[in-house]
């Protein structure tokens, strides 16, 4: 799940509320008693290129390993998050289904079926307690739900008044394992309000990232670009777009690898009454 899971469960919870012709409020919400049928189209392309002796190259080749090495990967996910009645004024049970996924390498992180049960509150992220999906081992659940709710906790944003042209830049951090190894990084993603018409409000992005450099980590930098659309009356967008690069060094005790990513997303929303 990597960067892309986590930034797919990012972008998941954002939301207006109208305060004006040309103003809203920005906040973070879920609805109780909605119902979130989504779609999300992820692709990658992955290139790295090993730097070493000539011996290291040579058994590098005789273990079948092109060099540069390239990956694509693409997939398509579609769940469904509902919400129940609030049962206090406060809290409401709430939970997501991922229906399907096809992937072009036949992978499935996430078995069809797989339901996770929690709870929404109103003005906070969602908590989970249980998890749905046979074969799946249940401290695979625990670190699975876990991380479902450390990624959506990042994503808490004060609310903000907002005009046409105004912007924010919200940083969350990310970590991703390469080569036995963990990369630190931290997105600055930068937030300008472009229209707000009929009913919704549109958003362009610019992401920029940064990492914190070691003697395993030499060089490295992203970045990314996007849009995004919201449906003010449901406080929830209804698609979201996003393309990013990454290119970084990387060293270890007998190879270097120099690696070019470019990432492309995409999550669609249909709402409904649950």
């Amino acid at each position: 799940m990597k960067k892309t899971t986590g930034l797919f469960l990012f972008i998941a919870l954002c939301g207006f509320t109208t305060i004006s012709s040309d103003g809203i409020l920005f906040k973070v919400e879920y609805k109780p008693e909605t119902r979130y049928n989504e779609t999300l189209e992820q692709s990658s392309e992955a290139t790295i290129t090993y730097i070493g002796s000539d011996e290291f190259l040579k058994n590098l080749k005789g273990r079948g390993v092109s060099n540069p090495t390239i990956s694509n990967k693409n997939s398509t996910t579609k769940e469904i998050l509902k919400t129940g009645k609030l049962t206090d004024g406060v809290h409401f049970p709430l939970t997501m289904e991922f229906i399907s996924t096809e992937s072009s390498d036949g992978k499935q992180v996430i078995p069809d079926g797989t339901i996770i049960y929690g709870k929404g509150t109103v003005g906070s992220m969602p908590t989970f307690d249980s998890m749905f999906s046979p074969g799946m081992m249940d401290e695979t659940k625990k670190v699975f739900m876990k991380t479902m709710e450390a990624t959506l906790s990042q994503i808490t944003f004060p609310a903000k008044q907002l005009s046409v042209g105004d912007t924010f830049t919200h940083e969350t951090p990310l970590t991703i394992p390469i080569a036995g190894k963990k990369i630190e990084m931290k997105i600055a993603t930068i937030y300008k309000l472009v229209s707000i018409s009929g009913g919704q409000a549109g958003f362009d992005i610019s992401q920029h990232y940064t990492m914190t450099l070691d003697e395993y980590t030499t060089d490295g930098t992203g970045t990314g670009d996007g849009h995004i659309v919201y449906d003010i009356a449901h406080n929830f967008y209804t698609n979201f777009e996003e393309n990013g690069t990454l290119q970084l060094t990387m060293k270890t005790d007998d190879f270097s690898l120099k690696i070019n990513t470019k990432n492309t997303f995409k999550q669609t929303i249909v709402f409904g009454k649950n």
